[in-house]
C-alpha cells in the first residue's frame, strides 16, 4: 500500500518537475489504464482532452499524473509532471517491480546446457537455453528459455534476450559450384552485442561471413525480427516487429524501423531516420529522413 507521499517523494528523488492542486489522501494498491479505471490505483493520461477530462473530474479514490505541459487549475488529484511517460512508468517500476515475470533471480536453470566458462555476474539463463563454448557473456544479463546462442559471440552488461532467440545461426549466402548448384558461403565473424541491448523473442541473428554482426549500446530489438550476416546496428537504434534485415547493412543511430519494415542487403541508413510500417528499402537513406512505402519514398521524393 502506497501513499501520495510516497509519489511525492520519489519526484523529488528523481528532480521531476512537478505541480498539482488538491490531492485527497489516496491509498494506492494497484496500477490502471484510464479505460479500466481501478480504486485505489494510479494510472497515467497521454493527453487531456474532453474524453479524459471526463475521468478526470468524475473519478474519485484515483491518482493521475499528465503532462505539466497541460496544467489545468480546475483538475484535482492530478500530479502533473515532466517527462510524464518516463516518469508514470519508473513510478510503477518502484512500486510493483517485483510482478514484472521479466525480473529473474540470478541462476543458471538445470534444462539449460552452458558450454562457456565465460560467464559474468548476476546472470540468468533460463530453462532449456543453449550457450555455446565461444560465447562470453557480461554482467546482469538475463537470458529467458529456449535460446540458442551458437559460435563466437560476445554480450556485454545489462542485455536481455527473451525466450525464444537465436544467435549465432549461419546467414543465407550462397555461390554456384562448378556443377552450377548452390553451395553455402562460410560465416566465419562474430556477433558483438553492446550494452543495455534488448533481443526480442523469436528474433534470429546471424553471425558475420567476413565482416562481424556488430549490435551497439542501446539497441532495442522486437520479436520475430530478422537481422542478417554483417549487419551493424549502432547507438540506440530501435527495430520494431517483423522487421527484415538484409546482409551487410548498417542502421544509424537512433533510427526507427516501423513494424514489417524490409531492407535491401547492402544498403546504409542514416542517424535518425524513421521508417514507416511496411517500408520496403531499396536505397540509401540520409540522416534525419522520414521514408515509407513499397518501394520506399523519402518524404517530399516524388
Amino acid at each position: 500500500m502506497y501513499s501520495i507521499n510516497d509519489v511525492l517523494k520519489i519526484l523529488e528523488k528523481g528532480k521531476v518537475k512537478y505541480k498539482y492542486n488538491y490531492l485527497a489522501e489516496i491509498s494506492i494498491n494497484a496500477f490502471s489504464s484510464l479505460n479500466d479505471l481501478k480504486e485505489n490505483s494510479i494510472t497515467w493520461v497521454k493527453h487531456i482532452n474532453e474524453h479524459s477530462v471526463a475521468y478526470l473530474k468524475n473519478t474519485s479514490n484515483v491518482l493521475f499524473l499528465c503532462d505539466i505541459d497541460e496544467y489545468r487549475e480546475d483538475l484535482d488529484n492530478v500530479i502533473f509532471v515532466a517527462n510524464l511517460k518516463r516518469t508514470f512508468f519508473r513510478i510503477i517500476k518502484e512500486f510493483f517491480g517485483e510482478m514484472d515475470y521479466d525480473q529473474q533471480i540470478p541462476k543458471v536453470e538445470k534444462s539449460a546446457i552452458v558450454l562457456s566458462e565465460k560467464i559474468g555476474n548476476s546472470v540468468y539463463i533460463g530453462h532449456h537455453s543453449f550457450i555455446d563454448r565461444n560465447v562470453s557473456i557480461g554482467n546482469n544479463v538475463t537470458i529467458l528459455h529456449n535460446v540458442v546462442i551458437q559460435g563466437n559471440v560476445s554480450i556485454a552488461d545489462d542485455v536481455f534476450i527473451e525466450s525464444g532467440a537465436n544467435i549465432g545461426v549461419c546467414g543465407f549466402g550462397y555461390y554456384l559450384n562448378e556443377q552450377n548448384k548452390s553451395e553455402r558461403v562460410p560465416h566465419l565473424g562474430r556477433i558483438i552485442i553492446g550494452n543495455k541491448v534488448v533481443i526480442g523473442a523469436g528474433t534470429c541473428i546471424a553471425r558475420g561471413s567476413l565482416n562481424d554482426t556488430i549490435i551497439e549500446d542501446n539497441v532495442k530489438i522486437d520479436n520475430l525480427c530478422h537481422i542478417a550476416h554483417s549487419v551493424h546496428l549502432r547507438d540506440g537504434a530501435m527495430i520494431t516487429a517483423c522487421s527484415e534485415i538484409s546482409g551487410s547493412v548498417t542502421i544509424g543511430e537512433n533510427t526507427w524501423l516501423g513494424p514489417n519494415t524490409s531492407i535491401k542487403n547492402g544498403l546504409t541508413l542514416g542517424n535518425n531516420v524513421f521508417t514507416g510500417i511496411a517500408t520496403n528499402v531499396v536505397k540509401d537513406v540520409p540522416d534525419d529522413t522520414l521514408i515509407y512505402g513499397n518501394p520506399g519514398k523519402i518524404k517530399g521524393e516524388k
